[in-house]
């Protein structure tokens, strides 16, 4: 299983989850958690990063975060590392504090922000911790709801999503997140795609064009190049490869062309989909999962991909 794609730019709000080492204890009494907020604070304000909500879980951590910068792991790896020191060297411990890799989804701030922030405040009920959320000392909850100062945290970003001011601002929020727990909406299950996105197909395409314009990345081909080339290849025409069928000639034509599309190219989902002639953008997702597992199974579709890349820099070459 290939890792999720880490995806950074300026404004970009992220959900992050990272757990202890094998499934093991991060805390193991209240003072470690103190500390390890201190370290979240100073590293947030170091990296100018805005800390939305967090809940701190006896083996795992959930963050809610803004970064202004575009630079979450510049402030994710000096706090793993400073806070494994610590931990290290209170309990006598060697190796590894968390896993060795945090996830991190990119959270659709315009329609998913409140969700989020609720699943990371209700996660101590759905543990079976507490019964209810402001019972919980070690997340940022009671902040919210009681108005409590809180060094680094900035709730004006989620609590400026309901109108009003003061007061009634709080009382929407906590009967927003606490009327999860009545309700029948599953506050427990956020629509993440690609195992990267908090969101739908379409924030995770803007998300990702987004980032390659901030890190300066241009796609290497067009659409355009790749169409005739993968043709080629493949022994068919550009009207075959817009056909729905089960021939597989055709079917691995498109595979590899969605593939080369969105590997290759800055090609939007949007264009994909109007040259294989389909409505739906998850088809085109589909058909790169499904590429990506004939790549690390399949020799044959290896040398498929392989010639088509051969060709398009030989024509770029010639032209």
């Amino acid at each position: 299983m290939p890792r999720p794609i880490r995806i950074e730019y300026p404004g970009a709000v992220y959900h992050v989850i990272t757990r202890g080492n094998n499934r093991q204890r991060i805390f193991k009494d209240d003072h470690d958690r103190s500390i390890y907020l201190e370290k979240l604070y100073f590293y947030c304000e170091e990296k100018e990063v805005k800390l939305l909500c967090y809940g701190l879980l006896s083996n795992h951590i959930h963050l809610l975060v803004e970064t202004p910068q575009g630079n979450l792991s510049k402030m994710m790896q000096p706090l793993q590392t400073s806070y494994t020191v610590y931990f290290n060297r209170r309990h006598h411990h060697t190796g590894h504090v968390f896993e060795q890799r945090y996830k991190a989804f990119l959270v659709d701030k315009d329609n998913y922000l409140l969700e989020v922030s609720r699943y990371i405040h209700l996660n101590p009920v759905g543990a079976g911790v507490v019964k209810r959320p402001e019972n919980y000392r070690w997340s940022s909850y009671r902040a919210y709801i009681k108005g409590q100062g809180v060094k680094g945290l900035d709730r004006g970003l989620i609590l400026g999503q309901f109108g009003g001011r003061g007061r009634s601002r709080v009382t929407r929020y906590r009967d927003f997140v606490e009327g999860g727990l009545q309700g029948s909406e599953k506050w427990s299950e956020l629509p993440v795609i690609k195992q990267a996105f908090v969101g739908d197909e379409d924030f995770a395409e803007q998300a990702t064009r987004r980032a390659k314009r901030a890190s300066g990345i241009e796609g290497r081909y067009r659409l355009a190049e790749i169409v005739p080339v993968v043709c080629r290849v493949m022994g068919i025409d550009k009207e075959e490869l817009r056909k729905i069928t089960r021939e597989s000639r055709i079917q691995e034509g498109r595979e590899v062309l969605m593939y080369m599309a969105r590997r290759y190219s800055e090609s939007s989902l949007r264009e994909i989909t109007s040259c294989l002639g389909v409505r739906d953008l998850s088809t085109v997702s589909h058909g790169v999962r499904r590429a990506e597992e004939r790549l690390r199974k399949e020799h044959a579709f290896c040398t498929l991909i392989d010639r088509v890349l051969k060709k398009l820099s030989y024509s770029r070459i010639q032209a």
